[in-house]
């Protein structure tokens, strides 16, 4: 009867845990898909608001810009046949200066002067671009809308779509940081392996080489941590550049200028990716999801290197409070001694041997590699042990003393 309620309470068990995974799954789920279909609707009715105005506006420039050129052709055929008076050169420089102003305006808005037609940026796959660079706050205005519908609908689009963008960068965040912490976790001693032979760090000591001195590893660590993220980043942005070096007809440089600009969100706008037609639909797609993904990833790897730089300061100043007071605790210790000396008084604890031990354990401490940031410690001018701080140093030396 006791197995069979255990098997019972098992299968329970798993059958929790299946629906906890299912329900984180559906979480996830329900989170990207809301964000597709929001910024999907978003596009359309951006699409609906800008596109009646841009069309009347391209057809009006394209038949100012064939009536302009008429004008200017007959203005020439007119006044040739007066000869060449100052008439004729100033009414063709005339007819001339009105259809470069228009050429100019026409150009402005999107008309090809060579063929008189137009691309349209309120097209539905650049609308759904245009909403995307709302919801991720890259902004690159190359262009933008200009109707009241459309500017008050950007308001309200972009207040209720920013949150959720960043609730959805967050989450995918999440899952790079697991990943991250995974791999770091898997492969951390390979890692401080080749750091060490690229000399980027320290050996590891011998067995009771710094062993009273543990922070020197952790802040090792957060090194090695900082650096490996920077590395993802820049291998990240690499790729991606690879990829637009052959969709776009970008340099590389140029192309990994455009992915860090975009994914760190400055969006200048001096670069955007050609995105107009019907044909490019799959194109608009790959861009978003790299971008998507990559201002996670981005974000999650400028979470992690501020936390570790954040921590390995932190570090740095805790061991310097600790060498500040081991080095005015042995100041305290051999006056303590000569005083003893002097007055034939016996403490009965060898204070040159707990000397001698501090000693050694600074020397090593230097010899690490991590001493050179504590060059300017001065125990005259400074004093970093505060009535509420707690010192390893005080704990070790007051069981001797």
């Amino acid at each position: 009867m006791a197995s069979i309620l255990q098997n019972v309470f098992s299968r329970a068990l798993y059958t929790i845990k299946d629906n906890q995974q299912i329900k984180s799954l559906a979480s996830h789920a329900s989170l990207y898909m809301g964000i597709v279909i929001y910024t999907a609707i978003g596009a359309k009715v951006f699409q609906l608001l800008e596109l009646p105005s841009e069309t009347g506006r391209l057809e009006t420039y394209q038949a100012l810009l064939v009536t302009k050129r008429v004008i200017f052709l007959e203005s020439i055929y007119n006044s040739s046949a007066e000869g060449n008076s100052a008439e004729y050169y100033q009414g063709v420089d005339t007819a001339l200066s009105e259809y470069e102003v228009v050429c100019s305006q026409a150009v402005g808005a999107g008309v090809d002067i060579v063929t008189k037609e137009f691309s349209y940026n309120w097209d539905y796959i650049q609308s759904c671009f245009f909403a995307l660079t709302i919801l991720t706050t890259i902004g690159y205005g190359n262009f933008a809308v200009e109707t009241f519908g459309g500017r008050l609908f950007c308001l309200l689009f972009g207040i209720i779509g920013i949150p959720f963008m960043l609730s959805v960068l967050a989450d995918v965040g999440g899952i790079f940081a697991g990943i991250l912490q995974l791999a770091w976790g898997n492969n951390k001693d390979r890692i401080r392996l080749i750091a060490e032979k690229l000399h980027i760090i320290s050996p590891r000591p011998e067995k009771g080489g710094l062993d009273d001195m543990p922070e020197t590893i952790s802040l090792e660590k957060n090194l090695l941590m900082i650096l490996g993220g920077l590395l993802a980043i820049i291998l990240f942005f690499g790729f991606g550049a690879f990829l637009f070096t052959i969709w776009e007809d970008w340099s590389f440089f140029d192309a990994f200028y455009f992915c860090f600009v975009t994914m760190t969100t400055i969006g200048f706008g001096d670069m955007t990716p050609s995105i107009s037609g019907e044909d490019k639909s799959v194109y608009m797609l790959l861009c978003t999801v790299y971008i998507l993904v990559g201002l996670a990833f981005t974000s999650t790897i400028i979470e992690l290197v501020r936390r570790q730089y954040a921590e390995s300061w932190k570090k740095m100043q805790e061991l310097r409070a600790q060498i500040q007071a081991q080095l005015k605790l042995a100041d305290t210790l051999k006056k303590i001694s000569e005083t003893a000396e002097k007055n034939n008084v016996d403490l009965g604890v060898s204070i040159a041997g707990d000397l001698e031990e501090l000693k050694n354990n600074l020397d090593k401490f230097k010899k690490s590699g991590m001493g050179d940031e504590f060059d300017d410690v001065d125990i005259k001018t400074l004093d970093w042990v505060e009535d509420n701080k707690k010192v390893k140093a005080f704990f070790i030396y007051e069981s001797s003393l």
